[in-house]
């Protein structure tokens, strides 16, 4: 299953040159780095929806967190995301089946929200939301092969967090994302696809401890706890989860050694 840069992602990269400078294709350029590759197998698609919210976390100027909403067995979850104080957000939109990510979803249209400026589109989500430090959410559809698999969701703590070469990025970023469900779904089917996403979520919850304890331990932000275990994952050789799960059975018997 490859996910791997094409010549129509090289030129669109190339335009952005003309558009935004420097800047704008080097950020392309690490962003269709980061994204290429191919996946093995079922196993490699959460690691790489990881690896895809992170990276455009990182090379989207205004971004300060990313998730990624798939839909499969028509329930929609949260897949991979950055920071965990954007799942309320995602919450509120599944608990009353509309939101800016289910619309991207349902209609192929790209979002991008002010959520405190008086949106009007979906009154239940705007009136059970609470965004807290989020002002912006930019949402696009993931579709691949004539089918959409759920939605590329972005938050900024700013008003009018994202402009043109940010979109086209999100873009690039959301296609990606698009072709490795389309591959994995393709591969294995929607139930089977469905069911890794479930012992993704339940993998969130011992990684979200692990990420604690080092926030705790070293005095660090949620991303920089994130990054070093996924490097840590990476020279060990293990998967995340399993490093996370170790992580907090030692913390657990320290504790325990001290009373």
């Amino acid at each position: 299953m490859s996910i791997d840069t094409t010549g129509d992602d090289v030129r669109e990269a190339e335009s952005l040159h003309e558009d935004a400078g420097q800047r704008g294709l080097a950020s392309a350029q690490r962003l269709m780095e980061d994204l290429a590759g191919t996946l093995e197998g079922l196993d490699d698609l959460s690691p790489y929806l990881e690896r895809l919210v992170q990276s455009v976390n990182a090379n989207i100027d205004g971004c300060d967190s990313v998730g990624v909403t798939v839909v499969m067995e028509d329930r929609p979850r949260t897949a991979a995301y950055t920071t965990a104080g954007t799942l309320e957000i995602d919450a509120v939109q599944y608990a009353v089946g509309d939101g800016p990510c289910l619309d991207a979803f349902r209609n192929g249209r790209e979002n991008l929200v002010d959520l405190v400026g008086g949106e009007e589109r979906w009154p239940a989500f705007i009136k059970g939301c609470d965004p807290g430090e989020v002002q912006t959410l930019l949402a696009l559809p993931l579709e691949s092969g004539g089918r959409r698999y759920g939605a590329l969701n972005l938050y900024g703590h700013a008003r009018n967090a994202f402009d043109h070469t940010d979109l086209t990025l999100v873009r690039m970023a959301a296609q990606r994302a698009a072709d490795a469900l389309a591959a994995a779904v393709s591969v294995a089917g929607a139930r089977e696809v469905a069911g890794q996403m479930e012992q993704a979520m339940a993998s969130r919850a011992v990684i979200e401890q692990a990420k604690g304890l080092l926030i705790g331990r070293h005095g660090i932000d949620e991303m920089v706890a994130f990054e070093l275990l996924r490097r840590q994952s990476q020279e060990q050789n293990l998967k995340l989860r399993v490093l996370a799960a170790q992580l907090v059975a030692e913390a657990r018997s320290s504790r325990s050694e001290a009373m």
